[in-house]
């Protein structure tokens, strides 16, 4: 059973954005598959890798569209995707020093992370972007 199912309460209504979202959604997936089954560590930090790259390009597409459309809260919406971003890296560095290995309380704060920022901070922008023709 996934970790996150994908349902109409997370759609924030624009489908690029969307198909983002389930894209990382199923990077999250992948991840806590393998280490259900107890895959290497190698190919756990290659999922996780992928999954960080992954989230800093979507990151940069929201970023884009604030800034073409002047969205208010622009700073907000930064400063959390920097947050999770400096938490990212600090644990990829950890994984490179061999500190490290992914534990089901990573995959839990990646579920609760996401469903938050999506539900609550992705959400505040829906009508925004929407009422300037973006879908």
């Amino acid at each position: 059973m996934p970790l996150i199912q994908w349902n109409k309460q997370l759609s924030v209504g624009i489908d690029s954005i969307d198909d983002q979202h389930k894209k990382i959604i199923n990077m999250i997936n992948a991840l806590n598959d393998a280490l259900a089954e107890g895959q290497a560590n190698e190919v756990l930090v290659k999922i996780f890798d992928g999954l960080a790259v992954y989230t800093v390009k979507h990151f940069g597409y929201e970023e884009d569209l604030f800034a073409q459309y002047g969205y208010a809260e622009t700073q907000a919406h930064k400063n959390e995707h920097e947050s999770l971003i400096k938490q990212v890296t600090e644990l990829q560095q950890k994984m490179n020093d061999g500190d490290f290995i992914i534990s089901i309380k990573v995959m839990a704060f990646l579920k609760e992370w996401l469903t938050n920022h999506i539900l609550k901070t992705d959400m505040a922008y829906t009508e925004f972007l929407v009422s300037k023709g973006v879908s």
